[in-house]
């Protein structure tokens, strides 16, 4: 028996974009209800760390007057001018004002100020990194959202995953249809609709077909496309989707999912992580050397960097390296991504513990390290003569590294390559909306009755990568939700 029930707003989706748009609908004393697949809200917002936003009274307390006219202008040209123009005008003006609504129902928040960025990269540009907006006490304050809504109305359907929409015969979107935790079908009639599904980070094979490689490592969010796969059966153009790509691992390293005040999620207590969080050597698969490892203090570029590669690259050392990392590295390791431990360690005991479990390669010489790892031998002396000689005159001609990393030679063996892999959080972009979330089909005309936010909706990243700027896309997932229900409560008032 198929369970009917009827509401004005219908959410797939509790994560920042379900929430703001439920917020808005509620304030206008819409009826709402919001399916969740998961036991609780949160969505793929609870592995993120914190929002963008300018001009908020918490920049303004650290003296921080960052305006919405060069914020806009810096996305514009970090995206090529690619992005949708009109659409991050509407999401960075309205970001402050999307921030002091979940404030006020009850999100704590905490700037991080630029002196303070994880990203080394960000320290001279307040945009960049004087824009992270953290979330603090994240259960507590989820909890207390939820509490909020519900004591305004809204109707939250967990362990409820969407399936399709609902349309009548000339493509009105009426609404949801929805499996319960026991498999029972619910129809959820609604005059507006809201897919906030947090795109398909979840579907791995997905995934890898979209980047054209399976070489990445997933964290393993909820999301596996169901939203997504709908939106487009209705007529919606998916035009930018892609991997959230962020930062790289060591293969097979144990990571924690969760953000905290100590660490951001992909964080490993492993103290190889050191290696990989400093401009060491790196190498491609078929070992050539293929960037400037500085990109290692920017999360976005150094993921890129990977990316480019396939998604996965070596980590080149040798055992000299190795011996002074045990004692204290020369270079500064990065806290971009989830940062590294500062727990002691033997290296060349758990580099040859990487060995044994497969995710590095060890050889005598060059020789045998390219035989092992099925490498180039010619590609790997060469980068290694190459780099070596760099790291003599202090002098990158290759890739033009900074002359003060430029402190490692790789010449005493046994040598080591360590399996890094680009990691991704889910994935960002999708379907083609206009400036207020509403859902257009090929002809840039609107599906009626249908908006898109968060990771469902396309138009704020160049298509490829997304910009590097701390709290972006949780930022966009926030405020696009509040656009969408704005949207919606003067669509429903015409």
């Amino acid at each position: 028996m198929v369970k009917e029930i009827f509401t004005d707003v219908v959410i797939a989706g509790t994560g920042g974009t379900g929430l703001s748009c439920a917020i808005v609908a509620a304030e206008n004393n819409l009826k709402v209800i919001a399916i969740e697949k998961l036991p609780k809200i949160g969505g793929n917002t609870r592995i993120s760390s914190g929002f963008f936003a300018v001009g908020t009274k918490e920049q303004q307390v650290e003296g921080l007057h960052l305006s919405t006219k060069e914020a806009i202008r810096q996305l514009n040209e970090y995206n090529h001018y690619l992005n949708n123009g009109p659409l991050t005008k509407r999401i960075v003006e309205n970001a402050k004002p999307t921030l002091e609504a979940i404030e006020k129902w009850g999100m704590e928040i905490k700037l991080n100020p630029t002196s303070n960025t994880t990203q080394y990269a960000h320290k001279d540009n307040p945009y960049a990194g004087g824009s992270y907006h953290m979330y603090q006490n994240k259960d507590d304050s989820y909890e207390r959202i939820k509490k909020n809504l519900e004591e305004k109305g809204v109707k939250f359907l967990f362990k409820t995953t969407m399936k399709d929409l609902v349309k009548d015969k000339d493509g009105l979107i009426k609404g949801i249809i929805a499996v319960d935790e026991n498999g029972n079908e619910v129809k959820i009639y609604a005059k507006a609709t809201l897919v906030a599904t947090g795109g398909f980070g979840g579907n791995v094979q997905r995934v890898a077909k979209l980047m054209k490689t399976n070489r990445m490592r997933s964290l393993g969010v909820p999301s596996m496309g169901e939203g997504m796969t709908a939106l487009e059966n209705a007529g919606a153009v998916n035009i930018d989707s892609h991997a959230l790509i962020h930062a790289a691992q060591l293969a097979r390293s144990k990571v924690t999912q969760n953000t905290s005040k100590k660490h951001l999620a992909g964080f490993s207590d492993n103290p190889l992580t050191r290696l990989l969080l400093t401009p060491l050597m790196w190498v491609d698969p078929d070992g050539r050397r293929f960037t400037n490892e500085d990109t290692v203090y920017d999360t976005v570029l150094w993921a890129n960097a990977g990316y480019n590669v396939g998604g996965m690259y070596y980590i080149l050392v040798d055992t000299k390296t190795l011996n002074e990392y045990t004692r204290g590295t020369k270079l500064t390791v990065s806290k971009a991504g989830p940062g590294a431990t500062d727990k002691p360690g033997d290296f060349v005991k758990l580099a040859d513990e990487a060995v044994r479990l497969g995710t590095a390669f060890k050889g005598e010489t060059l020789a045998k390290l390219a035989e092992k790892a099925d490498m180039n031998l010619k590609n790997l002396e060469t980068s290694v003569k190459t780099y070596n000689e760099a790291v003599k005159n202090k002098d990158d001609k290759e890739f033009a590294k900074k002359s003060n990393h430029l402190i490692y030679s790789v010449e005493e063996g046994p040598f080591y390559l360590l399996k890094a892999q680009v990691a991704y959080l889910g994935t960002v972009g999708g379907v083609r909306v206009d400036d207020h979330m509403r859902v257009l089909d090929k002809s840039f005309k609107t599906i009626k009755g249908l908006y898109a936010g968060g990771a469902n909706a396309g138009g704020y990243y160049e298509g490829q990568s997304y910009p590097a700027y701390e709290g972006l896309a949780s930022g966009f997932a926030w405020t696009s939700g509040r656009l969408a229900g704005l949207a919606i409560v003067s669509d429903l008032g015409d």
